[in-house]
């Protein structure tokens, strides 16, 4: 991205259940990223290009639909899914919520880290309206550590990461955000909403 600390890789899905399987994941069409202004007034308000995610994901995140079932079952739901690395120099440390404190705009919010390695900081912080005084909980997550946030009653930030010393330090994340088929992130209409949003 443009300030040079965060490496993004992004992919996008649709989800139907199942009744013999659990909830299917169907890989969309490759798009480019489009979030509406009023959520992210840094970037967002245009479409932003990304190399697919690589990596396959889908297990892990099958797993922690079908345990957790926070889904509706009644219906299709669309994610978008964020493989982010943020990297930490001794002469630039990293932002990793440029936008402050914010909601994603979706109805639930994985935000899941991969890895930590040579950083400090990054401490996540929820808070109940965006002008609290004080956030409701605060946490560093280690790798393999995850937050599922229900995105209409939360807000969230967290804060930079610096290194360890003068070597470089990276956080590697991967964010779920999951909206309702009819509702979806996705297309040529979310992309002219997003666009027109913009002015």
């Amino acid at each position: 991205m443009a300030h040079g600390t965060r490496y993004k890789r992004f992919s996008q899905y649709r989800l139907s259940l199942s009744a013999d399987a659990g909830w299917q994941f169907e890989l969309l069409p490759h798009r480019a990223y489009a979030a509406y202004k009023k959520f992210n007034n840094v970037a967002g308000g245009f479409l932003r290009e990304y190399t697919p995610i690589a990596v396959d994901f889908v297990s892990a995140i099958k797993a922690v639909v079908d345990k957790e079932r926070f889904l509706d079952e009644t219906f299709d739901w669309q994610i978008n899914v964020h493989q982010n690395r943020s990297k930490a120099t001794f002469d630039k440390s990293a932002e990793l919520t440029p936008e402050g404190i914010h909601q994603d705009g979706r109805t639930f919010v994985i935000i899941w880290v991969l890895n930590r390695h040579n950083v400090r900081g990054g401490e996540m912080r929820l808070w109940p309206a965006k002008d609290a005084a004080e956030p409701m909980w605060r946490g560093t997550l280690g790798a393999g550590e995850a937050v599922l946030l229900d995105d209409k009653r939360v807000f969230h930030d967290v804060t930079p990461i610096e290194p360890h010393g003068s070597e470089t330090g990276t956080r590697d994340i991967l964010i779920v955000s999951f909206s309702p088929w009819d509702e979806r992130w996705y297309g040529e209409e979310h992309e002219r909403a997003v666009l027109s949003d913009a002015v």
